[in-house]
């Protein structure tokens, strides 16, 4: 009875802060401590700590460090790819050419524009290297979603099924640029001093990427028709 007393009494003093923004909080404070040291260098109390929340709030709110991390890798996906635009444009057969060119402008900037959730790009970019068994569940229930959504996209620029080998090798090649951006853009600064990736600078690479992917689509899907 009294060790029951005692959780009841620690999840009264988490739930003091109103639950949503205790665990927006976390989810923060969590992607920050992660982008910088990883799963295995994080302890969830640096976390808690970092948010300034009871270190009881990781296991009330996630189930433990591992689940919180899974969180905070959908989190990240979710605030680089904005899934409900994709969605919204892959459902809609009459979105326009401006339309999707403004995805692309929209996708790039979240990746390379600096704000507040810029510790979204470091965790994605250290699991990708890490490959952590949080990995697979992020495929299944954000990436791959995502990645066919695309294909329907570059489908219907092609003029191809979906499930066309050369609409899937497509998307490969699209989703491709975005993730080289992604993980080589201090690199790509110093090989491109005079590279403008800021700003109006973001705008210019996103539709540069998209006149290029919109070419190239076509042109293969040509190549495809002839045979």
């Amino acid at each position: 009875m009294k060790e029951k007393k005692s959780k009841l009494a620690k999840h009264s003093e988490i739930l003091k802060t109103d639950d949503h923004r205790t665990r927006s909080r976390l989810l923060d404070a969590a992607g920050i401590i992660f982008s910088e040291k990883g799963f295995e260098g994080a302890t969830a109390r640096e976390i808690c700590d970092l948010a300034g929340i009871n270190t009881a709030a990781v296991n009330y709110y996630f189930g433990g460090k591992e689940h919180l991390y899974i969180e905070v890798l959908r989190e990240a996906h979710r605030r680089l790819v904005n899934f409900g635009a994709l969605k919204t444009l892959a459902e809609d057969p009459l979105a326009t050419v401006e339309n999707l060119e403004g995805f692309f402008i929209g996708l790039l900037h979240s990746i390379l524009d600096p704000s507040p959730n810029r510790w979204a790009v470091g965790v994605i970019m250290r699991e990708m290297a890490s490959h952590t068994e949080a990995l697979a569940e992020l495929v299944e229930l954000q990436i791959r979603p995502t990645s066919r959504l695309f294909r329907i996209i570059i489908s219907r620029l092609m003029e191809l099924p979906v499930d066309h080998e050369a609409v899937v090798r497509g998307t490969l090649s699209t989703v491709a640029q975005f993730v080289f951006i992604l993980q080589n853009r201090h690199v790509i600064e110093l090989i491109n001093p005079d590279l403008d990736l800021e700003g109006e600078g973001i705008d210019r690479m996103a539709r540069h990427i998209w006149r290029f992917t919109v070419a190239g689509l076509r042109a293969v899907a040509i190549s495809e028709s002839e045979g």
